[in-house]
């Protein structure tokens, strides 16, 4: 295989949605790594210099902490798992969080019953933290998918309540799914542990020491805690067993093979230093170095990462391996002295080969295998840095969630409070705020009729606001979300909806095409285009998106595409309100869009010679433009007579019919039909 063909390929799993949504499950944990390790830290430190007693109130407490961090950080993966990804598959988190605690507590057996008593279990806990919020999520969000929803049925509710509802079937039938999964996994688990289970009886300390260095690597690379999972699976006495002269096992491991902790990642962070500034590895490489001296080696395992990286797969398991077979020679021929002593695992590498050597021999060999560390990560991090993006593929992943599982993750609360300090005008916006969320959204249709043929060619969807007291009003809210940039909110209920609506016409056999109205900034939105296209695949040639041109389109081939987008999944693009605000001539030229609305307030001044003359110039223009017209807000027989003699295509107003609520609509189709052929 060619060397770019096998570059794209690994770029691409790296850059998958699944690995990327772990990736960043596990960031989000950076801070409950660092909890962890400056509590053990700050334990041992006070233990070694002696500031508090072994058996004193303070160390029992400081201990009894560090111990449930690490006891609940199977508990606080599988949430984070979920959590991510299910968002970053456009499904809500907070649902995916708790199907995959709750699979991960029952079906993992962290949460036991015992003598009519709960325990906490972490013999298998850490391998399941990963596997059993994985399968929940993915199967969860392929049940989402294809299950049928229906959504009709739970119209009356509030869209909050609707998804909840709809989420019962696929989340009951994931968690009872485990019972069919857990034993394949655990039959799975039991084969592999005889793979990996150390021959005790037939290997030497340093076999078995080897063996269990390639195992924890690997429990690490694949995200789970290498030296707990081997300490609670396989008994490690011969660790306090001589290796090799008078070293054990445990002070030669920790001491001339792991500098700089799990991964040697002392090197790495050597080798970081030559990559070119501002490079993502430096970064995190250099955030990590107060750690590593400690060797704890969290924050580079996931926030480089090494995990489930197969770019550093290769260095992250060979450089221990080196560091393994040239101690081992270098302490048998006897080239350093070594001393019999134990050593806490955090103490800091060049302090711990001086004191187990009794002088600079040993520290002469940790810094010569650090440097040579360092050579062996640099090509392979200078390679990851020059071909994989994450912080590009994570935009990218974020863009193209649909608006939906945006407004799930928008936090309203800290909006407002932002919007409190920047700028008085954030009052009127809590109070718009708190009305929406007392009242009701709605969708009226208002009636567009042809003057060609006389039938009804569409229908507009305008918004209402149904208060508590059950009146109905327009949309006055508009103005000041606009404001404060939050029309997304109502963009995506309004799609959502139109989508609802189009359902339940179909149940009745209505097949009306409808026009919905949206901010200018989602046509510039990639990731909100594809998600009206797949939202409104089943209702094709059924709507048309009306926007008002605005100085967003300024970015005209982002514009022309995602117009093109949409017409190619058979949905229209209208250019609506036009005349008012920024009106471009030359940019409508170029734009891809057949149908223009005249806006009501031209219409209104044509009882002016000087207004009739310039709607009539207006008209007459667009029409050399090819364009067609609908003329709005058309109210009294006068103005129809106007509209006529101008040849405009259709007409929009009062004079039809005002804006219907849903209930009314079909109705009302079928006795303007009647009336219609009655009158032919």
């Amino acid at each position: 295989m060619p060397l770019h063909a096998l570059q794209n390929k690994v770029s691409k799993l790296l850059h998958g949605r699944y690995l990327l949504s772990l990736r960043e499950a596990f960031i989000a944990l950076i801070p409950y790594f660092v909890s962890s390790a400056l509590a053990i830290l700050a334990l041992n430190s006070a233990l070694t210099l002696n500031v508090i007693d072994d058996n004193g109130t303070v160390a029992n407490i400081v201990s009894r902490s560090a111990h449930i961090i690490l006891l609940f950080f199977p508990v606080v993966v599988s949430i984070s798992i979920g959590f991510f990804l299910t968002k970053n598959y456009a499904q809500s988190g907070i649902i995916g969080a708790l199907l995959a605690l709750l699979c991960f507590a029952v079906h993992g057996e962290f949460l036991q019953l015992h003598a009519g008593e709960f325990t906490l279990s972490d013999s298998t806990a850490t391998a399941y933290a990963i596997i059993l919020p994985s399968i929940s999520s993915l199967l969860f969000v392929y049940l989402m998918r294809t299950l049928p929803q229906p959504r009709r049925q739970f119209r009356a509710l509030s869209r909050f309540l609707r998804e909840k509802f709809l989420v019962i079937l696929p989340f009951t039938i994931v968690f009872f799914s485990f019972y069919l999964w857990v034993p394949i996994l655990s039959e799975v688990g039991h084969l592999i542990g005889g793979w990996v289970t150390p021959d005790q009886a037939h290997s030497s300390v340093a076999e078995l020491t080897f063996k269990r260095m390639l195992a924890s690597h690997t429990f690490w690379f694949f995200g789970v805690h290498g030296d707990n999972t081997f300490n609670m699976l396989f008994d490690e006495i011969f660790l306090n067993e001589p290796l090799v002269g008078n070293l054990s096992a445990k002070t030669f491991y920790d001491t001339f093979v792991l500098i700089g902790g799990t991964g040697c990642f002392a090197g790495l962070i050597v080798a970081s230093l030559f990559l070119r500034k501002g490079a993502h590895e430096r970064n995190i490489a250099q955030l990590s170095i107060p750690f590593t001296a400690f060797n704890f080696c969290e924050i580079i395992l996931f926030a480089l990462p090494i995990f489930l990286n197969p770019v550093l797969l290769l260095p992250f398991i060979f450089v221990p391996v080196i560091n393994f077979f040239i101690s081992y020679q270098i302490i048998e021929w006897g080239l350093i002295s070594t001393n019999d002593i134990t050593l806490s695992w955090m103490t800091p590498t060049l302090i711990s080969g001086y004191q187990v050597s009794g002088g600079l021999s040993g520290v002469f060999l940790q810094l010569a295998l650090l440097l040579l560390n360092a050579v062996i990560y640099y090509p392979f991090l200078k390679w990851h840095s020059e071909q994989i993006h994450y912080q590009k593929a994570l935009n990218y992943l974020s863009e193209q969630l649909n608006i939906s599982e945006q407004l799930r993750s928008a936090s309203e609360s800290q909006f407002i409070e932002t919007q409190r300090a920047q700028d008085r005008a954030s009052k009127a916006l809590n109070k718009v705020l708190e009305e929406l969320a007392q009242a009701e959204l709605l969708l009226y249709y208002q009636p567009q009729v042809s003057q060609i043929t006389g039938d009804i060619v569409g229908y507009e969807a305008l918004l209402r606001l149904k208060k508590a007291d059950g009146t109905i009003v327009g949309p006055y809210f508009i103005d000041i979300l606009v404001k404060h940039k939050q029309t997304t909110i109502i963009d995506s209920w309004v799609i959502d909806q139109a989508a609802l609506d189009l359902e339940y016409f179909a149940s009745q056999s209505f097949y009306p095409v409808i026009s919905i109205n949206v901010n200018p900034t989602l046509i510039n939105n990639d990731s909100s285009v594809l998600y009206i296209c797949e939202r409104f695949k089943e209702f094709p040639e059924q709507l048309k998106i009306e926007v008002v041109e605005s100085s967003y389109f300024n970015d005209k081939s982002s514009v022309i595409n995602n117009i093109n987008r949409l017409k190619t999944h058979k949905i229209d693009t209208v250019i609506d309100d036009f005349g008012t605000g920024y009106s471009s001539l030359s940019m409508l030229a170029d734009l891809p869009i057949k149908q223009v609305k005249l806006d009501k307030a031209f219409l209104d001044k044509v009882e002016t010679d000087q207004g009739r003359k310039f709607y009539s110039a207006v008209v007459q223009l667009l029409h050399q433009m090819d364009k067609t017209l609908v003329a709005e807000g058309v109210e009294s027989q006068s103005q129809l007579d106007f509209i006529k003699a101008l040849s405009i295509e259709t007409v929009q107003g009062w004079y039809y019919e005002k804006a219907l609520p849903i209930e009314q609509l079909i109705d009302y189709d079928r006795t303007f039909k009647v009336a219609k052929n009655v009158d032919h």
